[in-house]
């Protein structure tokens, strides 16, 4: 690369002499990738098969660096490794920017199970050209005809198609030899298969070899055989670079019509192919291409031509950087965008919740939508709420300030936020995971709504139970019943338009409960809710002890009232016409000891 300095964090390193680039750094827990994105380090994260994309989301969010994720062909999201993984490959689909795959196909099987079609880019690996020298073919005058195998010894690769279609060859010219170089499980197996066969003297297993070594045996090759195929897993090949490297060497080349493939080997044109699996096809085709010799050095010229054209490794990496590109410029201009003004501001106040607000703050970082800033006021706390916070680097504005409570900690984050919408999340509850996107479909459809809430679950000693909001289309019904508390609207549920509390103000910081039920009171002088009829929020109830809040709730009526511009005999009529709530049954007193407990309703002042 020119423009960019690569480093490689990975699980182990092997092959040290073969590979040996400087920045390599041995990292399995990518602790040390964790604290370098810290630091502002990198670009760009390009995870090299599609499980390490899974693997890096938590880091892209923590950090919002931009990710691209290259699929190759075991990691197909259809292969059995990656049908446990549909989740993880959903939301890599939705949050990574980019994806690039080796082939059409592969391009194909990506869209099929869910990735947007333009975020899929075909990019076809290269091979160092200067590596591999160009030969014309001839068949040799007293020699053997050297049929050469280059790869794994697994059973995508069809190495046992090929030592079947060879036993066929090999009666018909005895003069062939077959060559495998590479390692595999399935080694023991295939030389049992070629004892059993008979051809055992006159096939070779070399073993993995250096590149060097690889290139030594291409130039000493006649023709090159690799009968790639679907293994009962669904792991499929991308364009095997074997193929690529034997048609830069000039060698006539035998495959399959299997993934990427038909897009590398134009069939009788620069190479040939068969069918997957077909062990008489594949010895045909061999037996076709040993007794021609003067088609040798056509398939071959045009085997270069067409990896000089398009597999070409400086070309491939120019075009890579050019992505890359790409990608780090969109990134930047919606991360400027997104920090001067997302959609959502969502608001966290915490106070000695260690052990809720990660869960809280990764309930917000998981959501389908991503056009939100996070937002997180700590009023003061004592346990180690500051430590987890930080935790989650730059997804997360972290405020802290003395002991003032929650309404002031609210107020903090509002005076915050860039958002033109405030969502609030109490530190203790959480966000499912289409919240912030269902708000936004709500927004865009109803373009008038400044005030929104939904529907929730209450969590309660273990159990979940959902809690249903009501919506009034008249915002007089509306203030009334809300006055009357005939209905609950949970902050955790609440989505507002900033500019909304210029008009009402903020929340009254002398309220340290039911401060909520007072904003919306006031809210609700100028704005009718909306309820969304969805659950999207899991509220927490905790047990505490009962509070005195009667004078409270007395002042609050009270000033709602006055925004209300409502007097007793104008309630008296709104209780006329909207009727009152159904009156609680008395509950029967209780005997304790030689006690009568009774209970008597309050009367609504």
């Amino acid at each position: 690369m020119k423009r960019y300095e690569p480093y490689v964090f990975c699980r182990k390193r092997i092959n040290r002499a073969e590979l040996p680039h400087e920045h390599v750094i041995v990292d399995p827990s990518h602790r040390r990738l964790d604290a370098r994105l810290a630091e502002g380090e990198f670009a760009l994260i390009h995870a090299r098969f599609g499980y390490s994309g899974i693997r890096m989301l938590s880091l892209r969010r923590k950090w919002r660096v931009p990710l691209v994720t290259s699929f190759h062909g075991c990691d197909a999201p259809g292969s059995r490794r990656m049908r446990g993984r549909r989740k993880s490959l959903k939301r890599l689909f939705a949050e990574g920017e980019r994806f690039t795959v080796p082939c059409e196909a592969m391009k194909s099987e990506l869209v099929k199970h869910g990735c947007p079609a333009e975020k899929v880019v075909v990019h076809y690996s290269g091979v160092d050209l200067d590596r591999f020298a160009f030969k014309v073919r001839e068949a040799p005058e007293d020699g053997p005809v050297r049929i050469l195998y280059v790869g794994r010894l697994v059973e995508k690769k069809g190495a046992d198609t090929l030592l079947r279609a060879f036993r066929h060859v090999h009666q018909a010219f005895p003069h062939t030899r077959l060559a495998f170089v590479g390692e595999g499980r399935l080694k023991p197996r295939l030389k049992r298969l070629a004892r059993r066969l008979g051809i055992s003297p006159y096939v070779e297993f070399l073993g993995a070899l250096p590149h060097r070594a690889i290139s030594k045996q291409l130039e000493e090759a006649h023709i090159f055989c690799l009968p790639s195929r679907t293994d009962r897993t669904g792991n499929v090949e991308g364009i095997p670079n074997a193929l690529k490297e034997a048609m830069a060497s000039g060698l006539p080349t035998v495959s399959t019509f299997h993934s990427g493939i038909p897009e590398l080997i134009e069939d009788g044109v620069s190479g040939h192919l068969v069918a997957e699996n077909r062990v008489g096809e594949l010895a045909g085709k061999l037996i076709d291409l040993v007794g021609r010799p003067d088609t040798w050095a056509r398939l071959g010229r045009n085997a270069r031509a067409r990896i000089e054209r398009d597999f070409d490794a400086v070309r491939q990496t120019e075009k890579l950087e050019k992505l890359f590109d790409e990608v780090v410029q969109a990134h930047d201009k919606k991360e400027r965008e997104r920090r001067e003004r997302p959609l959502f501001s969502v608001v966290i106040p915490t106070y000695n919740r260690e052990r809720y607000i990660a869960r809280a703050i990764r309930s917000v970082l998981d959501q389908t939508c991503d056009d939100y800033e996070v937002i997180v006021v700590d009023d003061g706390s004592t346990d180690r709420t500051r430590r987890i916070v930080r935790r989650f680097g730059r997804q997360v504005r972290y405020i802290r300030q003395p002991n003032r409570g929650p309404s002031e900690a609210r107020n903090t984050g509002i005076r915050a936020a860039r958002g033109r919408f405030v969502a609030f999340l109490d530190s203790d509850d959480r966000f499912l995971p289409r919240k912030l996107e269902e708000n936004k479909a709500f927004l865009e459809r109803h373009p008038e709504c400044n005030f929104l809430y939904s529907w929730y679950y209450d969590i309660r000693g273990g159990r979940k139970r959902l809690r249903k909001g009501k919506q009034y289309e008249d915002l007089e019904r509306f203030r009334y019943r809300l006055y009357r508390r005939d209905f609950t609207i949970r902050t955790s549920t609440v989505v507002v338009r900033r500019s909304c509390f210029e008009k009402v103000g903020l929340f009254h910081p002398r309220y340290r409960y039911s401060q909520d039920w007072d904003m919306w009171l006031r809210l609700a002088a100028r704005e009718l809710g909306y309820c969304l009829r969805k659950p999207l929020a899991l509220y927490r109830r905790h047990e505490r002890k009962p509070l005195p809040h009667v004078e409270r709730h007395r002042r609050i009526r009270r000033t709602a009232r006055a925004l209300y511009r409502w007097n007793h005999a104008l309630i008296a009529s709104l209780r006329t016409k909207y009727g009152a709530r159904p009156k609680r049954p008395t509950p029967a007193p209780k005997r304790i000891g030689d006690r009568l407990l009774g209970y008597r309703r309050r009367p609504l002042r």
